[in-house]
Order: structure tokens, then C-alpha cells, then sequence
């Protein structure tokens, strides 16, 4: 990995900070904001990697959170196990892509 990718992905942690804090004040948007989070930190692998299969995984994760978020908050829950399901699909899916 190299010191790029590293940075990139250490948004996630400082970004998680930012759900915990939403956590304690709304718990049930913790997930959906999460799920933001983590789907942002794949948009900037599309130009690391040249894989255009995180900017789908990515812009998913990051509408999957934002609907949540603001149309379906009593769902909040459901952002984990649609997080979830998205990076088992998208793990299938890029371990097949032509590299």
C-alpha cells in the first residue's frame, strides 16, 4: 500500500469521530452517517487504484447514507447491514474485475 492510499484511508477513523459525535446526541444516525463516511473514503481509490468500480461502491455507500440520514431516520439501524451488504457484493465484484 503505498503512503497515498494510507492517507485515504485514514479519513475513516478522524470521520468516525465525527458519527460518534452524531451518535450521542441522535444513536439512530450513527450508522447511516458511518456509511457516508466509509463510502467517501472509496471515492479517492477510483484514481489510485483505476478501479471505476469504487466510484459505484463508493457513491452508494454515500446515497445509501445520505437517504437514510434524511428521508428514513427511524431506519438508522439499517445502514450497517446495508454497509455490509454493499462490501460483500462489491468484495465478490472487484476480486473478479480484470485488474
Amino acid at each position: 500500500m503505498n503512503a497515498l492510499a494510507t492517507q485515504t484511508a485514514m479519513t475513516v477513523p478522524i470521520g468516525l469521530l465525527v458519527a460518534l459525535a452524531l451518535g450521542i446526541s441522535a444513536p439512530h444516525l450513527f450508522f447511516p452517517a458511518a456509511l457516508a463516511i466509509v463510502g467517501a473514503h472509496y471515492l479517492p481509490f477510483v484514481f489510485l487504484y483505476g478501479q471505476k468500480l469504487f466510484a459505484v461502491l463508493g457513491i452508494l455507500m454515500v446515497l445509501a447514507g445520505v437517504v437514510l440520514t434524511l428521508g428514513f431516520p427511524e431506519y438508522g439501524i439499517a445502514g450497517g447491514w446495508i454497509g455490509a451488504a454493499l462490501l460483500l457484493i462489491f468484495g465478490f465484484v472487484l476480486h473478479r474485475a480484470p485488474r
